[in-house]
């Protein structure tokens, strides 16, 4: 199993914006808002959630996890917000 490296998941994560503008640029619109059917997500939906997530939930997470608070427990993601 791989050791942790902040280092390396900060690198990781900072190459998601390029990614996603990479992959979705120039799309139709069309295929940006097309989902497979009921219960799934289009990349304008996906794109949707990783924003909501990091302003609401990954900071937030991350907060509690180096705050000097014993209660470490985290609220519940609303992952269709």
């Amino acid at each position: 199993m791989m050791e942790f490296n902040l280092q390396h998941l900060i690198l990781s994560l900072s190459k998601t914006p390029v990614m996603l503008n990479a992959y979705l640029k120039d799309l139709p619109e069309q295929l940006i808002h097309q989902n497979e059917g009921e219960s799934t997500w289009s990349p304008f939906d996906i794109v949707g959630h990783l924003i909501h997530g990091e302003k609401t939930d990954w900071m937030v997470r991350a907060e509690i996890i180096v705050s000097n608070n014993p209660n470490k427990e985290f609220e519940v993601f609303d992952r269709f917000a």
